[in-house]
């Protein structure tokens, strides 16, 4: 997922999703919801479906939507306005993670670019989307809620469930916050 990230941003990265938890009212161990993370932050967010009641061909949604088309989830902006596209097609872990990923983009202040760059190719940065990668990941799965869940004896497959996001997801970020290494070095087992 993350590449080569600055110094202190990863623990940057988990004061800023406490903080947030905190705000919404949320324990470390709660669900995060990422269209109500962008309610509270007051950032609208559509699906591609919607983009009709504004005009979008419906043959363009179609394209986006479909199964080899690789959207998940944009930001738009004009001026300091934000707003959060996402394909409804995909599955809700997929959907919480895309959400969070655009929420991340926004509440890090990353400046706005272009969709394509040169030549009609996507435009791609790779450190600020590294960077949104590892805050989304810490948003919806903090390092002490995962800890917290697994020290407490609950396996990986629930601690998915729980936090609602793929096994995928949640092993990722107990393999890269040290959890699993912690959790062993106190005799606990991980299933």
């Amino acid at each position: 997922m993350a590449g080569r990230l600055r110094r202190g941003f990863k623990a940057e990265a988990e004061r800023l999703a406490l903080s947030l938890r905190e705000e919404m009212r949320l324990g470390v161990t709660d669900r995060l919801d990422g269209e109500a993370l962008a309610a509270f932050l007051e950032i609208p967010v559509v699906s591609l479906e919607e983009l009709h009641h504004d005009g979008a061909a419906p043959v363009s949604i179609r394209r986006l939507m479909g199964r080899t088309a690789g959207f998940s989830a944009m930001t738009i902006c004009v001026g300091t306005k934000r707003l959060i596209v996402f394909n409804p097609r995909h599955a809700p872990t997929r959907r919480a993670n895309s959400l969070a990923h655009e929420v991340s983009h926004i509440v890090l202040e990353h400046p706005p670019s272009p969709a394509l760059g040169d030549g009609g190719c996507r435009y791609w940065n790779r450190q600020l989307e590294d960077e949104a990668d590892w805050q989304a990941a810490a948003l919806l799965v903090p390092r002490d809620g995962a800890f917290a869940w697994l020290r407490a004896g609950g396996g990986l497959a629930a601690g998915a469930s729980n936090f609602g996001v793929s096994s995928a997801l949640f092993r990722w970020r107990v393999n890269q916050t040290g959890i699993i290494r912690q959790l062993a070095a106190m005799g606990l087992e991980v299933n």
